[in-house]
């Protein structure tokens, strides 16, 4: 059993131990030292990163009670080695950590919810609850997840005896051995726990619920504490001084200028359509078969087409067959009141390589094929 100092002392950074194994295993080495402070992958956290006698630890996992860390390079059985955590992110993890047991006990005290879900990367948490939370409920937890922070509390992990633990009220999502590690955060949260967390409430700075959505019949809350809060709302911060200056916005009429931009612009797009199908109608030389017409023209889409289709019918065409050139063919749109066009169609696909369809007053798709044959099967179709 390797001696778990992560358990009891959260700010060992630096430690002396000796190996006790090393086996490769592929092109790394699994290393088993007599007590280590790495935390090893569990409980939804990543395990650990440092170094061991300046070798990268890359990854480090439990088995059995015994504590395995993979480096790049064997290290001799029986070698006294210096170790080193990553403490950066081993604090950014014990603030996340602890914000997210704050907010899970407070979900659980307020609204009776169970925390049946828990991921951590090393920027976000997710944390599933197994109920439907309103947008109020969530900012009610948020705000009270914060003044437990600004209240500084004590936060302890104790190991009771098998009786203390049958009448301990503590959150738990599996049964317990006789040495359950319950951590404690003032009159906040109890909960089983075998993660490093802060010593008090303060050092997590901030929780910041980011999102919360519907998810399996409960809420999917995502959330931020700590230093990656903080690294979250500067970034947002820099973006959103960056838009201040590309609208000319203070610093809270971002959002109402952005709207104001985005109907400005859907204003544009319309006239831009419309103007586009004018365009495209007086560039358009239609052909007249008798009542009905035919065109081939370049550069229009099948909405402008049928634009052109539906204004040369109010002119008194009975059917219209449009093409446009398009990259490897034409663009074809067939529309008539008088018949089902869907014969036309059919005809035209099967000698010219088509695919497309409709309704019987419109179609459209793609042809291939020689502008010269093209002419010429539309003219014989709009005349029978």
């Amino acid at each position: 059993m390797t001696e778990k100092i992560y358990l009891n002392d959260s700010y060992c950074k630096e430690f002396s131990a000796t190996v006790v194994s090393c086996g490769k295993k592929d092109n790394l080495y699994e290393i088993i030292l007599d007590k280590t402070a790495f935390f090893p992958e569990g409980g939804g956290q990543s395990a650990d990163c440092g170094t061991i006698d300046g070798n990268t630890v890359t990854d480090v996992q439990e088995k059995n009670g015994v504590v395995v860390h993979t480096t790049d390079k064997e290290i001799p059985v029986g070698k006294e080695v210096e170790c080193a955590i990553d403490w950066e992110l081993r604090f950014s993890r014990m603030q996340s950590h602890s914000g997210e047991h704050i907010v899970s006990g407070v979900a659980h005290t307020l609204f009776d919810c169970t925390n049946v879900g828990f991921h951590m990367s090393d920027t976000l948490m997710t944390v599933d609850l197994d109920k439907a939370l309103s947008a109020e409920d969530i900012a009610r937890i948020e705000l009270l997840s914060n003044q437990a922070i600004y209240k500084n509390l004590e936060i302890k992990a104790i190991y009771p005896t098998k009786e203390e633990l049958e009448n301990l009220d503590f959150r738990s999502k599996i049964e317990l051995s006789d040495d359950a590690r319950i951590v404690i955060i003032g009159d906040i949260d109890t909960c089983a726990c075998c993660a490093p967390h802060v010593a008090r409430t303060g050092e997590i700075g901030i929780i910041k619920i980011v999102n919360a959505y519907s998810y399996k019949q409960g809420t999917r809350i995502e959330m931020l504490a700590g230093i990656n809060a903080l690294s979250d709302y500067a970034s947002l911060n820099l973006a959103n001084k960056e838009l201040m200056g590309l609208l000319s916005a203070s610093r809270f009429s971002v959002n109402d200028a952005v709207v104001k931009q985005n109907e400005q612009l859907l204003s544009l797009k319309t006239q831009n359509a419309q103007m586009s199908k004018r365009l495209a109608l007086l560039e358009l030389e239609p052909v007249n078969v008798g009542d009905s017409v035919y065109a081939i023209t370049k550069n229009l889409t099948y909405d402008e087409l049928r634009h052109c289709a539906n204004s040369l019918q109010e002119q008194g065409a009975k059917t219209c067959i449009l093409l446009s050139e398009a990259e490897e063919g034409y663009l074809y749109v067939v529309a008539s009141k008088e018949r089902d066009v869907r014969e036309i169609v059919k005809e035209l696909n099967a000698k010219f390589s088509g695919k497309g369809g409709g309704k019987p007053d419109y179609a459209q798709g793609k042809l291939i094929g020689d502008v010269e044959e093209l002419k010429k099967a539309m003219e014989e179709k709009l005349k029978k």
